[in-house]
């Protein structure tokens, strides 16, 4: 009989679940909305209702996964502070669960999580190793090495956002200038381009509806980001050496403006003899909850 997780994915504005089985497919998904004015305390009972309703019709759930934007202590499941839920710090999510259902509750970062699912369900179930980049508000990575996870001290590793790629640059969300999340993501191109003109664009579509309309500035910000993440996948190819990378999250809908730049200028960049066996690969549209869901279902092997 095949196992069942619930697969939980904390964001910004809602906490969405699922149930997971084996195979990746998610049915009776359900959510909450939050803010920036959210408390630990509303996130727990918010959680705990989540995986009440899940039990009551699947109580045939064996484990809970959650995922989150870190920083995060993986090892001990605490949240320990969130950019877009300001309120939440230190929040032990992993021992208030286990204690509330009796159940093993795993928890990581969300990006990890994307690694789990795109190496379980997606395009690299077939590699041996899989480096994933979320591409979204901002960048993320998560790395699976042979069925296991890389984590890092406390789950914090693979953060290839905050790779510098300008010495001195813009300045980053986390504070440093030059990270490659300044210029290759949605925060990233947004800026730089309201930077560039004084006009405020409402998000990422907005952008790329810029480029296809033969828009020059928007086009040289999106060819400088595509140089600027090539630098850091080549240099995480160098690190890390896997048999694949796959591109996913909201901006790999414009993959097509930007996504034969950036293989090209990948595999110019790497030694030859990686590039001759390199996998890219544009990842299957899957979400959070599995990522979650791969988690909790895998982590004999993953974690």
């Amino acid at each position: 009989m095949t196992r069942l997780a619930l697969g939980i994915d904390i964001g910004g504005g809602s906490v969405k679940a699922a149930v997971v089985n084996e195979a990746g497919f998610c049915q009776n998904e359900t959510s909450f909305s939050v803010s920036s004015q959210t408390t630990g305390a509303e996130m727990l009972l918010g959680l705990e209702k989540l995986i009440d309703a899940g039990l009551s019709l699947f109580p045939s759930i064996s484990r809970i996964g959650i995922g989150s934007p870190g920083p995060l202590d993986a090892q001990k499941g605490i949240l320990l502070e969130s950019a877009n839920l300001p309120l939440l710090k230190n929040l032990a999510l992993k021992t208030h669960l286990q204690d509330k259902f009796q159940l093993p509750v795993h928890y990581n970062n969300d990006a990890n999580c994307a690694a789990l699912a795109e190496s379980r369900f997606g395009s690299g179930k077939d590699w041996e190793s899989c480096l994933v980049l979320t591409l979204g508000t901002g960048i993320g990575g998560g790395f699976v090495d042979r069925g296991k996870l890389f984590q890092g001290y406390q789950g914090n590793g693979i953060e290839i956002g905050h790779t510098t790629v300008v010495i001195g640059g813009d300045l980053c969300g986390c504070g440093e200038r030059g990270c490659v999340e300044s210029y290759f993501s949605t925060k990233g191109l947004l800026n730089r381009f309201e930077a560039r003109t004084n006009e405020k664009l409402p998000n990422a579509k907005s952008f790329f509806e810029k480029v296809r309309s033969g828009d020059s500035t928007s086009k040289e910000i999106l060819d400088f980001g595509v140089t600027c993440l090539a630098e850091s996948v080549r240099s995480a190819i160098h690190l890390l050496n896997p048999e694949g990378v796959a591109f996913v999250g909201g901006i790999t809908e414009a993959w097509d403006l930007f996504g034969k730049s950036l293989e090209s200028q990948i595999r110019a960049k790497i030694f030859p003899v990686l590039e001759k066996r390199l996998k890219i690969a544009v990842g299957a549209s899957l979400s959070g909850i599995q990522g979650a869901g791969a988690l909790a279902l895998f982590s004999e092997n993953m974690e």
